[in-house]
């Protein structure tokens, strides 16, 4: 075997060989090879190793070329595939928002119609137990019976010791006379009630009570029953059966029986008729 110097000829510089010619990595010269017939399985030899790996040089560009074609490839389609499931997400996105809103919508109108509906459905049962309430309350006015008030004995108890302290403070006055009739009167004790009616008209029911109420004279010591009417207004029984009223009070004494002066009548018979003139029915309560 003999070795040849292959150093570049102009330069001495190293020469580097790419195929069939050298190059000079310093001053950049080219020179092709000239092969004698007794070199030409040398240069095979030395050349070969070499071609080898330009060619492998070149297959792995190549590759390296197609699998960034192949790449760009996959990423475009895999760019197109996103964007085709992002449009077809969206849109089922959408028309999910679309049709939850329109869901949504009609169930809050189906709410609202049934909320309405309730109200109105409240709305009629309360005006028809308030109806049917008030038609009850009405029967019960119309059928309470003295009997009904003698039943509730603390509703009468109470009534009878409402109008004692009412006389009583009403006619806690000095009642002024002249000297012939024992000089003033001044009320000695308290009322006391003597009778008890219940005054019917339709579904109006009155409760009245007569009071005797003594007066002394300050000169002669001599004394004087007057007697009066209280009322009890709005009697009627609630849905337990227990009797209330609204506690007005007011006096009969302008009655045509009545002296003015005194403000009372005579005698519990006369307060009596006097209530004859008004247009009740009149029944007797045992007090």
């Amino acid at each position: 075997m003999r070795l040849t110097n292959i150093n570049c000829p102009q330069c001495n510089g190293r020469l580097s060989q790419q195929e069939d010619k050298f190059y000079c990595n310093s001053c950049g010269s080219a020179f092709n090879v000239d092969y004698d017939e007794a070199d030409v399985e040398y240069a095979k030899l030395v050349t070969e190793p070499e071609r080898a790996r330009l060619l492998l040089d070149k297959e792995r560009k190549y590759l390296a070329k197609d699998e960034e074609l192949r790449r760009k490839f996959i990423t475009g389609e895999m760019k197109k595939e996103f964007v085709e499931q992002a449009k077809t997400t969206g849109m089922s996105y959408l028309g999910g928002i679309i049709y939850a809103v329109v869901l949504g919508g009609i169930s809050t109108l189906f709410v609202i119609i049934f909320v309405i509906a309730l109200f109105i459905s409240a709305g009629k049962n309360y005006r028809a137990e308030s109806e049917m309430r008030e038609e009850e309350r009405l029967e019960r006015l119309e059928d309470l019976s003295a009997r009904d008030i003698e039943k509730d004995e603390n509703f009468l108890e109470n009534a009878v010791a409402a109008g004692t302290a009412y006389e009583r403070f009403r006619r806690d006055d000095t009642v002024g006379n002249d000297a012939e009739d024992g000089g003033d009167a001044h009320m000695e004790g308290s009322p006391v009630a003597e009778s008890c009616y219940l005054l019917k008209a339709g579904s109006d029911n009155i409760l009245c009570i007569i009071y005797k109420t003594t007066y002394e004279f300050s000169g002669n010591k001599d004394t004087r029953e007057v007697y009066d009417s209280v009322f009890f207004e709005d009697i009627e029984p609630d849905e337990t059966g227990h009797i209330v009223c609204e506690y007005s009070y007011c006096s009969n004494a302008n009655g045509s029986g009545a002296d003015y002066h005194w403000d009372g009548y005579d005698s519990a018979e006369a307060a009596y008729e006097d209530l004859l003139d008004d247009g009740f029915e009149i029944f007797e309560v045992d007090i």
